[in-house]
Order: C-alpha cells, then sequence, then structure tokens
C-alpha cells in the first residue's frame, strides 16, 4: 500500500494534506515522506511504522546515525553510497548492518556483499536521514531541492513562491474564491515580452522596426490570379523568354500581356495543357543534359553510404574494465563488447541459490523483463549446468519447462543457439554472460575470445575488491 493512502486508512492524514504534500513533491522533487515530514504532517514514529511493515525489516531511526565509527564508513565508497543512497550502520562480526531507501533491491545488496565480503543486514530508513548521513559522514552536500525551505506561515500573503500552494489550501476549503491581491502590491504583472499584460495591443507594433514592409493584403482580387502559363510568365516582372531560358543566356525579353503575345510553339502549348490540367505554377522542366547544366537550380548531393561503427576489440575492451570504477561499468563494458555480436547478449547475477536479470541489449530486449527475471539454480534449465562447475555451454535451447517460462517472461522465443560463461571469483559463481544467436545469423562465436573477455574482467572485479578493502583499513 502506498503511503498516502496507509496514512488516510489510519487517520493521520487528510485529503488536503496529502495534495498539498503531492504538489510540494511535484515542485520540489524528492520522496513523498520527505514532504509530508517537512509540511509537518508526519512524525517520525509513524513513517517509521509504515516502512517497517512494507519492507518487513527494521526501521533505521536518527538516533542509528548518530555516531558512525571511521572504519564502518570506509566499508562503503562514497559513490556507491551516493547512487544507491544508502549508509553503513554497524559491523557485527561478518554481517554489516546497512541503512537503504530499498532494502527489497538485492541487487544492491549482493554488490555490497560482493565488495565487502560480508553478509548484509538491511534497515530502512527515510530519505531525509540518508541524505543527512550522506553530507555528514561523506560530505556529499545535498541537492538544491533538498535545502530549499518553506515560507512561514506569516509569509505567505507576500511571499510569491507561496502564492500556488496558498491557491491549493483556498480550492481545498468549501465556497473558496481566489483572493485577491494585496491592495499594497504596486508592481503589475509583466508579460513574456516584458510590458505589462495590460497594455494595449496596438503598441505591440512598436517592437518593430519601421523599415519592414507591411504583409501583403489578404483581398486580392480574383482577377488577378493567372489563369494560364503564358499569362503567368508575362506577370511575372523581369521574365526571361523560353528562348533565352533554353540557351541559358541572352537578355529577358520585355513584359507582355496576353493579347500581344507571340504564338507559342507546339512543344509550349502541350506544357502548358499537361501544366493547367495538374493545376501547377510552375514552368516545364527539361529532362535534357544540356538543360540541366545550364539551369540555375541547385543540383542534389550525392548519396553516400555511412560506414557502420567498427566492432569493439579485446584491447578497448581491456581498457574499459581497467577503468571500471564499480561492477556495474564492468558488466556494462562486458555487454558493449558481447552486443555486436549476437542478436542479443545480457548479464545475469547469481544471488542466493537464483539467477536474476542484472542488464541486456539486442533485438526484443527489455530492461524491465530482464531485471524482473529470476530462476533458480536447483531447477533443471540452462543455468543449472554451472551448479557443477561447467566451464560453458553452447548449443541449442533444451524444451525445458524453467527454460520455457524463462523466454515467456522476456516475451520473446526460444533462440536457435545460446552461449553461457560462468563469471566465478574464488570458486564462487557471481553471474552468467549470456548471448544468443537467431537462424539468420549462422557463424559460430569463438568461444576463446570470450572465455578470454570473462577472464579479464574477473581480473577487473578482483581488482575492485582489493581497491575496496585498501579503504577499509
Amino acid at each position: 500500500m502506498k503511503l498516502g493512502s496507509w496514512l488516510i486508512a489510519r487517520g493521520k492524514l487528510t485529503g488536503a494534506q496529502l495534495k498539498r504534500a503531492l504538489l510540494d513533491q511535484s515542485f520540489y522533487g524528492g520522496h513523498l515522506s520527505s514532504s509530508l515530514m517537512k509540511l509537518g504532517f508526519l512524525d517520525e514514529p509513524t513513517l517509521g511504522a509504515y516502512l517497517a511493515d512494507l519492507f518487513q525489516v527494521p526501521y533505521a531511526g536518527p538516533e542509528s546515525f548518530q555516531s558512525i565509527p571511521p572504519e564502518v564508513i570506509r566499508m562503503i565508497p562514497e559513490h556507491l553510497a551516493q547512487k544507491h543512497l544508502m549508509v553503513p550502520l554497524l559491523i557485527d562480526g561478518k554481517k554489516l548492518r546497512l541503512a537503504m531507501m530499498n532494502p527489497a533491491d538485492i541487487l544492491v545488496m549482493d554488490e555490497v556483499a560482493f565488495l565487502t565480503g560480508m553478509q548484509v543486514e538491511p534497515r530502512i530508513s527515510s530519505e531525509s536521514h540518508l541524505l543527512d548521513a550522506l553530507e555528514r559522514y561523506y560530505q556529499i552536500p545535498r541537492s538544491v531541492r533538498e535545502t530549499i525551505p518553506l515560507a512561514n506561515q506569516t509569509e505567505r500573503r507576500t511571499d510569491p513562491r507561496m502564492a500556488r500552494r496558498h491557491m491549493m489550501e483556498v480550492s481545498d476549503a468549501p465556497d473558496a474564491t481566489i483572493p485577491a491581491p494585496p491592495p499594497h502590491a504596486s508592481a503589475e504583472e509583466v508579460g513574456l515580452d516584458g510590458r505589462p499584460l495590460s497594455a494595449s495591443p496596438d503598441s505591440v507594433t512598436e517592437l518593430y522596426p519601421a523599415t519592414v514592409p507591411a504583409p501583403p493584403s489578404e483581398t486580392r482580387g480574383a482577377a488577378t490570379v493567372p489563369r494560364s502559363l503564358e499569362e503567368w510568365r508575362s506577370a511575372a516582372p523581369g521574365s526571361a523568354s523560353p528562348e533565352a531560358g533554353a540557351v541559358g543566356g541572352g537578355a529577358p525579353s520585355p513584359p507582355r500581356s496576353v493579347e500581344g503575345a507571340p504564338e507559342s510553339t507546339p512543344h509550349e502549348r502541350r506544357a502548358a495543357t499537361s501544366s493547367q490540367a495538374s493545376g501547377s505554377d510552375t514552368a516545364p522542366s527539361d529532362t535534357s543534359e544540356a538543360h540541366l547544366e545550364g539551369s540555375s537550380a541547385p543540383k542534389r548531393p550525392q548519396l553516400s553510404l555511412v560506414p557502420s561503427p567498427a566492432v569493439m576489440t579485446l584491447e578497448q575492451v581491456s581498457e574499459n574494465l581497467k577503468s571500471g570504477r564499480s561492477r556495474d561499468e564492468i558488466f556494462e563494458a562486458m555487454l558493449e563488447f558481447s552486443a555486436a555480436r549476437f542478436v542479443r547478449t545480457a548479464v545475469f547475477l547469481v544471488a542466493q541459490d537464483k539467477v536474476v536479470g542484472f542488464s541486456g541489449r539486442g533485438d526484443g530486449f527489455d530492461l524491465a523483463k530482464i531485471r524482473s527475471v529470476s530462476v533458480g539454480l536447483e531447477t533443471p534449465s540452462i543455468f543449472s549446468y554451472f551448479r557443477a562447475g561447467s566451464e560453458f555451454y553452447y548449443g541449442p535451447v533444451p524444451g525445458l519447462p524453467a527454460n520455457l517460462s524463462f523466454y515467456r517472461s522476456l516475451a520473446l522465443t526460444p533462440p536457435e543457439r545460446v552461449l553461457l560463461l560462468p563469471i566465478s571469483i574464488k570458486e564462487r559463481l557471481i553471474a552468467l554472460l549470456y548471448g544468443d544467436l537467431s537462424a539468420s545469423r549462422r557463424e559460430d562465436p569463438d568461444v576463446a575470445v570470450f572465455r578470454r573477455l570473462v577472464q579479464k574482467a574477473i581480473l577487473a572485479l578482483e581488482i575492485l575488491i582489493l581497491r575496496n578493502k585498501i579503504g577499509m583499513i
């Protein structure tokens, strides 16, 4: 149940208060709980009871962030704490107590367990407490939206920032009317052009210089509309004769009236008849090469084929792996290398004897569906081969129920061939690299190249763990 509905159902919030908090959230951003607490509609015990009931984990109140030892803070790098909005609280043997915004995100907890080598005990906390702790222990300043204070109730009439909120409050009351502006406000409201809204529309014309010609009149008589191609030619000032235009040179002939026009050639009569039948008001075009060379119209540029981007090499992906600052960046580098070599490629994490989706690329892959998929390692499937320590799997997808359910959850049909490689650190399976091919792509993947890619990624992950341990000492 959402926070607003939970509070209203328990009689701790009114509909008008919820509307005002939602307006504050839409203007300043952040979570609804922060707006409710900032407005005084929600207290700390009530918020803690809601979050603990929602996530089924204990609540970390402000007392949990009072005095956290520096060695505990060093367990989580600064960029990781800021990215996932989490703060370490306590070390108890091999367990790390962690306050976070979303304890249901098992991928984040698995990443922390991977980097620290400890079992994570999640605690739920509010956004406000976590931002205070990040600013206090990591020197990460709050964003602008978190530092904008609300005006006092006595300032509501004169502070323009409170005008919209005041109107919402008034609209919630019965027989509400929009309040009139205060009598002492002498400044008149102006528009986007910097002029008062009460200014006359005629005064807008002085924005334009006098040299700008007036727009053409829309009351032009119907008699001035040309009735034929010859009349259109004769009415155009400075029009050239057909003979001069065909040669591409010579002086233009004087304007001719319809009555005094010389007899046209059969070619011109056919062109004029065709132009009148099609309703076109342009002169006939000559498709000969001589006419194209003599014409002043710009030539159409030749089309050029844009070369496709080069496929990433092992040397290039090695540089990306060396510069990776998090597990996510290392996995994304692997996907970038594999995307050009498969129809679809993905990385699946192994957490708590389950395979869960992390990210993927390719035809038909939806990131939300990938992250929602989950397959147990104990269930016979294409993933269960690696429980016994298989080095890789390449071949067709067996018609097992778990495999069919896996592709059904991704809204895909099983591909013709699949390549799976395990990513293990100290004999612990942490992830799987996936790639598939269709019948239209008959070439087989170079398994040796992808095994080298996995070895490079494992080294990058181990270096990342060592860097994190150096910061803990």
